[in-house]
C-alpha cells in the first residue's frame, strides 16, 4: 500500500461514513469554483488541513507533500501566463499575473479538498459508496485496477532505481542514461505481467469485470450533516462578502 491509502486507512476519519465526507469535501470543491479569491480560497485551505492534520489526524509528512506537490506544478505553469514574448524579450504581463494568482489560488483550494478527501477516504470506501449510487461494476473494476496498479509500479520503480544506485549505475552520464532506459524497460514487462496477475487475482474474488469490496455501509448521523452544512454555507457567505 502507497502512504496516501496508509493513511486513509488509519487515520481518526476512515470509520466515518463516506457520504459525510464526499459531502463535505465536495462541497467545499463546488466552493473553491464559485466563491472569488483569495479568503475564500483561504479559509477553505485552512478548513482542509485542521480536518485532515487535526480532526483526522493524518500524518503530516503524507499530507503535506501530497498538498504541495500538485501546488509546485501549478505555480510552475503560471510561466506563459505571467511573461509575455514582446520583439524577442520576455517582459511581464499585469493581465497575465492577475491571471495566474487567481488560477493558482482556486486551483490550489480545489486541490486541497480532493488530496484530503483521499488521505482520510480508502479507495475501497468510494468505489462502494460508488457502486451503492449506481457506478457500473465494470467501471470500478477498472478503476481499482487501475489505482492498485499505478500503486504496485511506483513501488517497484523505486526498488530498480534503488538497485540501480547500488550497483553504481549512475557513476557516468552515460551509464546513467543505460540505466535509466533498463529501468523503463524493466518496468514496461513488469507492468504487463503485474497487470494480468492483478485481474486474475480480483477475477477470483468476484465475476471477472465486476470488484468486490468489504466496506459496509455506515448510517449518516444528522448532528454531523448539520455541522457540514453550516460550514458549507459559511464557506459560500464568507465568499459572497468577501
Amino acid at each position: 500500500m502507497n502512504p496516501i491509502e496508509l493513511a486513509a486507512s488509519h487515520n481518526r476519519w476512515s470509520a466515518l461514513p463516506t457520504a459525510e465526507k464526499l459531502l463535505l469535501f465536495g462541497g467545499l470543491l463546488v466552493a473553491a469554483l464559485l466563491v472569488p479569491p483569495p479568503v475564500g480560497h483561504a479559509v477553505i485551505l485552512a478548513i482542509c488541513a485542521a480536518c485532515a492534520l487535526v480532526l483526522a489526524r493524518v500524518p503530516a509528512r503524507v499530507y503535506v507533500p501530497a498538498l504541495l506537490a500538485p501546488v509546485v506544478f501549478l505555480l510552475l505553469g503560471t510561466g506563459p501566463l505571467i511573461w509575455d514574448l514582446v520583439d524577442w524579450r520576455f517582459v511581464v504581463d499585469p493581465a497575465g499575473v492577475d491571471t495566474a494568482w487567481r488560477t493558482v489560488s482556486r486551483a490550489s483550494a480545489a486541490t486541497a479538498t480532493t488530496i484530503t478527501l483521499a488521505c482520510t477516504t480508502p479507495v475501497a470506501d468510494l468505489l462502494a459508496a460508488g457502486r451503492r449510487a449506481g457506478l457500473p461494476g465494470p467501471l470500478a473494476h477498472v478503476v481499482d485496477t487501475t489505482y492498485r496498479l499505478i500503486g504496485i509500479l511506483i513501488g517497484t520503480t523505486r526498488t530498480l532505481r534503488q538497485a540501480h544506485d547500488l550497483r553504481l549505475g549512475n557513476r557516468t552520464a552515460r551509464a546513467a542514461i543505460s540505466s535509466v532506459g533498463t529501468q523503463f524497460a524493466s518496468v514496461f514487462v513488469l507492468a504487463v505481467t503485474r497487470a494480468r496477475a492483478i485481474d486474475d487475482a480480483m477475477s477470483m474474488r468476484a465475476e471477472r469485470g465486476e470488484t468486490a469490496v468489504l466496506a459496509p455501509a455506515r448510517p449518516v448521523s444528522p448532528a454531523r450533516v448539520a455541522v457540514i452544512g453550516v460550514v458549507l454555507v459559511a464557506v459560500a457567505a464568507l465568499g459572497v462578502v468577501t
